[in-house]
């Protein structure tokens, strides 16, 4: 194990949180207080399909903290829908601007068909000044953003009431994902890492096991894997730690943080769903990656360090 190695390993990370430039509850600089209040010093801001919070994070102090630059993509291939989190992205790629524009552009569609079945469906009237905010904002905009809007007026106790009784229900035709390879292939070009996100979810959702359908993966190309997840248990993480040594993949970890209203129960740092990070902590080979890669000051003696 190499000096740098060495040292990460002696760090607290997260390396999956989300702002409120995507469905977090927190702004950049409220999440580097919290990261300091928790003694996590290395981190990654992964929002949905957007890269506003590493352009924000430019005009942010965050002395005694090692930031990796992140995006979660939501991408689809073969029928299955998952997330690409893109690690030490340079966020003025103009091919991988263009690929979350367009995103964006087909969530707003998508928006719109969710709008008009609520109402059909639901009675649920969002007014036009109400879409009108929506369609306009710069920030991510999604399911999330409309079932914190119906909260906020009072019609629906808490987000996932939204989840479980309305937006399972409807019939969205627009897609508002990228496809697996392009997105994937766009990070690489952006001089990151593709690493699937909670592939737990992927499970559940679709009720198969990753390393039935791992050949989709690797014949696009992907870099890594979320061992590490809030979603994960031991018997999880042992299995995904299996399927990177088999597949020569990077492992990656971190909580999904959203914050107070999306998911109250996760908390910063929690990257297991039963605290097995705090007695199986494996070498995180996507920090030592992303670290070398930007040649990063040792936070504690300033020295520069390369593998």
């Amino acid at each position: 194990m190499s000096f740098l190695e060495r040292r990460i390993k002696m760090k607290k990370y997260d390396l999956h949180i989300h702002s409120k430039f995507s469905d977090g509850a927190y702004s950049v600089e409220e999440i580097i207080d919290r990261l300091k209040a928790c003694g996590i010093e290395i981190f990654s801001i992964t929002d949905h399909d957007n890269m506003q919070s590493v352009k924000a994070m430019e005009n942010v102090d965050k002395k005694g903290l090692i930031y990796i630059s992140g995006v979660e993509v939501s991408c689809e291939k073969d029928g299955y829908k998952m997330h690409i989190l893109g690690y030490n992205i340079d966020a003025n790629n103009e091919e991988l601007i263009k690929l979350l524009q367009d995103m964006k552009l087909r969530k707003n569609l998508r928006n719109l068909e969710i709008i008009q079945q609520l109402k059909e469906k639901f009675g649920i009237v969002i007014t036009r000044e109400e879409t009108e905010k929506l369609l306009k904002s710069k920030n991510f905009v999604g399911q999330t953003t409309i079932a914190k809007m119906l909260t906020q007026r009072g019609e629906i106790p808490n987000t996932q009431y939204a989840f479980d009784n309305y937006f399972k229900y409807l019939d969205l035709k627009i897609p508002a994902t990228a496809q697996l390879e392009q997105a994937i292939r766009i990070i690489h070009n952006a001089g990151g890492y593709a690493v699937l996100a909670h592939p737990i979810s992927l499970e559940k959702t679709y009720g198969v096991n990753i390393e039935d359908i791992f050949v989709m993966f690797r014949d696009v190309g992907l870099d890594g894997i979320e061992i590490f997840n809030s979603k994960h248990t031991l018997s999880d993480i042992k299995r995904y730690l299996r399927l990177a040594k088999k597949e020569k993949l990077l492992i990656s970890g971190g909580s999904d943080f959203h914050g107070d209203i999306m998911k109250p129960n996760v908390k910063l740092g929690k990257i297991s769903k039963d605290n097995s990070e705090k007695e199986h902590h494996y070498k995180m080979t996507i920090l030592s990656k992303c670290i070398d890669k930007n040649r990063i000051k040792d936070i504690y003696d300033g020295d520069e360090v390369e593998l």
